[in-house]
């Protein structure tokens, strides 16, 4: 017994001891065994940090000592330390770090102050600090205030864009044309001003990577040097508006153009489709979208409450997509770093045929999908109605494509004419590069992003890859690949595909016959509120014909009703079926293998013995 008592302290010390050493002189090691690599340094990271011109310094300011009562923090302040001594490994030339404890009332905690970092009140009074501040040679600053746990696996490019944000360098030039309120926010100014609204998330990324210019409704010129163009649901523009962007396009600016059958971001509660379109420009470049046209694809329908309660007041809604998968093509250099992308009432883009341009999907539909009059998805449209009218043209739609190669003016005559200035005299014909999607409401935080607010900072949790699609478009076309990949890491939807599956195939199979006996009801209950009112309340005899068919509707009422229950419980049979075997498999089936494997063990032992 003794010696059996001395082994086990001498393997628990052994344990403890290991852990000590592998904690202080191991850290940098690691086994990642994310699906997406979420801990190890992606490729755009390390070309970040070794194209570095000039050192940066990074000071991390993390309370350690008062985040000790608090394993989640002090985890997370680890994590956050790990990944900057990472990077400290992969470029210590040029990337410095310091690592601060703000205690209490020091002159740390002074610094941290300054720098402008965000502490977190505990119940002591005192603060507790999780926070970066970097700088430059020259002078180029910024800081992280306070590192969010809600963005943790987006670590790696909240700090490669805190650096990449030193450089001093002008930035590329962006030109917004929109009747959209991105810099404002849904309710406009107005809403703003109240502060009970903010600008777009996109919007505000965009202004971290380009130097933003608004163009007015009322322009007559594009701004000077614009190196990308941004329409996004333009408002109505006249012919010398169109003919400026479209010699823009046909000179070599790059554009990327956001249009749209019916913009819910415009006005959710509009009571006719809100749409947008660029006039003839988009037919000179070979590509036409369906006016007064949306798409519904059932296969990517997003699950959408629709009010009341229990699992049947959540449908699926085919008008609100989330792209993903085999739908966002792969072996392009911006759709293959996003995981997923919401739209929503979004149109779809044909090319024409004979076009001279190449027409390369980035985002399309399933083959489960079928276009719909616009209007359907104005006020509140019902799902059940929309998925029972689906009848699927067996083709995949495309929502946004690169467009490029030689095209011709819109303007055939004016270009020629004499209306084209001698200083920069117009084009009949160019090379374009430039990007068409159908859809505006990708903008639309409601749409891709969950909004929280921590000690007055915003903190932004994409729920979809929509802001890195956009900004990787933007970076793309403007000639910068920095942060391709890494704006999407982090971003995914894992959908439980077998039950998706079970409860598509359900309610298409259970979905017709649910309105056959809701119609049927429907008429029964209307034939019996007739012989009801017939009977008056004139005290006359009823015949007893009248009498009999009145207690049958009655019986057939009731009968009806319960089939119809049978119908609503048969859409949830399959899945709660599949439920429970998961749960039986959790519960019983795992402890009865390490009972099984233990029992093994044993008996193999005694075996040997």
């Amino acid at each position: 017994m003794n010696k059996t008592a001395v082994q086990i302290t001498l393997v628990v010390l052994l344990f403890l001891s290991l852990t000590v050493l592998a904690d202080r002189y191991l850290r940098a090691v690691k086994l990642d065994l994310t699906d997406e690599g979420l801990y190890t340094l992606s490729d755009g990271t390390r070309d970040v940090l070794k194209s570095l011109d000039e050192p940066v310094t990074l000071t991390f300011y993390f309370s350690r000592s008062l985040a000790t009562p608090y394993p989640q923090l002090l985890s997370y302040g680890k994590r956050v330390e790990d990944m900057l001594r990472a990077f400290t490994a992969e470029n210590p030339g040029k990337v410095h770090l310091s690592i601060v404890d703000p205690e209490p009332f020091s002159e740390a905690e002074d610094e941290a102050v300054a720098a402008g970092l965000k502490g977190l009140p505990l119940m002591d009074r005192s603060t507790l600090y999780i926070g970066l501040t970097a700088s430059n040679a020259l002078d180029g600053e910024g800081a992280i205030p306070f590192f969010s746990e809600e963005r943790e696996q987006f670590l790696e490019y909240d700090l490669v864009k805190l650096m990449a944000s030193l450089d001093t360098e002008p930035r590329p030039r962006l030109a917004v044309l929109t009747q959209l309120p991105m810099q404002f926010g849904p309710g406009g100014p107005q809403a703003m001003m109240q502060g009970r609204s903010q600008p777009y998330v996109i919007y505000e990324q965009l202004e971290e990577f380009f130097t933003v210019e608004l163009v007015d409704a009322e322009f007559t010129e594009l701004p000077a040097e614009t190196e990308v163009l941004l329409v996004v649901h333009p408002p109505a523009l006249n012919e010398d508006q169109l003919f400026a962007i479209d010699q823009y396009v046909l000179k070599g600016g790059r554009a990327l153009v956001f249009l749209d059958p019916h913009s819910e971001a415009m006005d959710p509660r509009a009571t006719a489709p809100n749409a947008s379109s660029l006039g003839p420009l988009l037919g000179a470049w070979g590509v036409t979208m369906p006016e007064g046209k949306v798409v519904g694809d059932a296969a990517q329908a997003q699950r959408v409450q629709m009010g009341g309660y229990g699992p049947d007041s959540v449908k699926d809604y085919i008008f609100w997509l989330s792209v993903s998968g085999d739908f966002l093509n792969k072996e392009d250099v911006v759709t293959g770093a996003v995981d997923n992308i919401n739209v929503a009432s979004a149109g779809v883009l044909e090319h024409i045929d004979g076009a001279s341009t190449t027409f390369t999907p980035l985002m399309s539909t399933s083959s489960v999908a079928m276009l719909y009059d616009a209007g359907r998805a104005v006020g509140m449209p019902d799902p059940d109605a929309l998925l029972r009218d689906l009848e699927p043209a067996g083709q995949s739609y495309t929502l946004a494509a690169r467009v490029a190669g030689p095209a011709q003016t819109a303007f055939a005559e004016r270009a020629s004419g004499e209306g084209a200035p001698s200083a920069d005299p117009a084009v009949t014909q160019g090379d374009i590069n430039l990007v068409v999607a159908s859809d505006t409401d990708i903008f639309d935080d409601r749409f891709w992003v969950q909004l929280q607010e921590l000690l007055g900072q915003r903190i932004v949790v994409p729920l979809a890859g929509n802001g890195s699609f956009v900004l990787n478009l933007a970076d793309h076309i403007a000639g910068s690949e920095a942060l391709l990949a890494l704006r999407g890491r982090g971003i995914s939807k894992r959908p439980f595909e077998v039950v998706d599956k079970l409860r598509r195939e359900a309610e298409a199979k259970y979905l017709a016959e649910e309105q056959r006996l809701q119609d049927e009801l429907t008429a029964m209950e209307d034939r019996l509120a007739e012989i009801e009112a017939s009977e008056g309340d004139s005290g006359q005899v009823i015949s007893s014909d009248t009498e009999a068919e009145k207690e049958g509707f009655r019986a057939r009422l009731l009968e009806t009703r319960k089939a119809l229950r049978e119908v609503n419980r048969s859409l949830r049979v399959d899945i709660e079926a599949l439920g429970g075997w998961l749960a039986a498999i959790n519960i019983v089936a795992v402890p009865l293998l390490l009972i099984v494997f233990a029992l093994i063990r044993v008996y193999v032992r005694r075996r040997r013995v």
